[in-house]
């Protein structure tokens, strides 16, 4: 039996396909008008490879800089596999005792999701920016649970947040050991 999508799912989806097809078009054209440029004032003694190497280099940072000031550009992230971290990289941190304080304000955290949460398909993600986080309306995870503050899914949790260290985040707390919290938190 074939499994249906929700028609908003299924429209987002071909939206989707749809813009990666006119962008791999568009990207195909332009880059074999810049390699025939390219090949063109090398080959007139113009410029030199490591020239353009470099030049190149400078471009792309200032092009994927711009991209994700945009909010563009969000990948995979490059994560090892969380169920073969050890105890060292994992961090624990009695939550509960906190909450009340900071109200759970790394689940407000957004981060991209490694390719391991995407094949798993436990880990929901946001399918208007691929790849991240989904958050609920009130900007929490959205499987950070309502009634119980605990994460729905902490067995499969990502690997971020199986590393995730709160207690030096100033976006956070001002001083963790003694319970301070970052005024600006909850702003």
């Amino acid at each position: 039996m074939e499994q249906e999508f929700p028609v908003n799912a299924a429209s987002g989806f071909h939206e989707a396909y749809r813009r990666i097809g006119v962008t791999v078009q568009q990207s195909t054209e332009t880059t074999a008008q810049t390699y025939a440029l390219a090949e063109l004032l090398i080959a007139k003694g113009v410029i030199g490879m490591d020239e353009l190497d470099r030049a190149r280099r400078g471009v792309e940072n200032r092009l994927t800089k711009s991209a994700e000031d945009a909010g563009m550009g969000v990948q995979l992230a490059d994560e090892p596999d969380k169920y073969a971290l050890s105890e060292a990289e994992e961090v624990r941190i009695d939550c509960a005792a906190r909450y009340e304080l900071c109200h759970g304000a790394c689940c407000k955290l957004r981060f991209a999701l490694s390719e391991q949460d995407i094949h798993e398909g436990m880990v929901r993600w946001d399918l208007s920016a691929p790849y991240l986080n989904l958050q609920r309306a009130d900007g929490l995870c959205v499987h950070s649970n309502a009634q119980t503050h605990h994460c729905d899914i902490y067995a499969q949790r990502p690997g971020v947040c199986r590393r995730y260290d709160c207690r030096q985040d100033r976006r956070i707390w001002l001083d963790f050991d003694n319970r301070q919290i970052n005024p600006e938190l909850n702003a």
